[in-house]
C-alpha cells in the first residue's frame, strides 16, 4: 500500500526543493499507482473526505501550493480508506515536520524563507504518522 509513496517520495521532494513546485506528471503517476488500493478498499467515510476537501481549500486560499494540495488530496484518499486513521494526528506530524524544516532552512540561509518546499515535510510527516500508529 505504501510502496507508491516510497517510490514517489524522492523525485517529488527533489523537484519541490529545486523549483518550489511539484510537476503534475509525478502526481499523475502516484495517483495511477494508488488507484488499485482505493478500488479494492474503497474511499472510506464521505464526511471525512468532505472535511479534508474544505481544509485543503482553505489552505490553498491561504497560499499553499496547488501541487501540495494535490499531493495531500491523494494522501487523504488513501488514508481515509483505513478506518483507524486519525487525520488530526497526521496533521500534527506534518505541521511538526514543516516547522522543523522551516527552522533548518532559516538557520541554513540566515533569513526567514518566504516559501518552503512542503513535499519533504509531507513525506516525513506521513512516515512519522505511520511509524506511530
Amino acid at each position: 500500500m505504501w510502496l507508491p509513496f516510497l517510490i514517489a517520495a524522492v523525485p517529488i521532494s527533489l523537484a519541490d526543493v529545486k523549483s518550489y513546485s511539484i510537476p503534475n506528471i509525478y502526481l499523475i503517476w502516484l495517483s495511477f499507482l494508488c488507484t488499485p488500493y482505493v478500488l479494492v478498499h474503497g474511499v472510506g467515510p464521505v464526511s471525512r473526505i468532505l472535511v479534508s476537501v474544505v481544509i485543503l481549500a482553505v489552505l490553498q486560499l491561504c497560499g499553499l501550493g496547488m501541487g501540495d494540495v494535490k499531493l495531500l488530496t491523494i494522501l487523504a484518499l488513501i488514508l481515509n480508506s483505513d478506518p483507524l486513521t486519525t487525520f488530526h494526528h497526521f496533521g500534527i506530524c506534518l505541521t511538526l515536520c514543516a516547522v522543523v524544516y522551516a527552522i533548518m532552512e532559516t538557520l541554513w540561509k540566515g533569513e526567514l524563507p518566504r516559501k518552503i518546499a512542503l513535499a519533504p515535510s509531507i513525506f516525513a510527516g506521513l512516515t512519522l504518522h505511520l511509524a506511530t500508529r
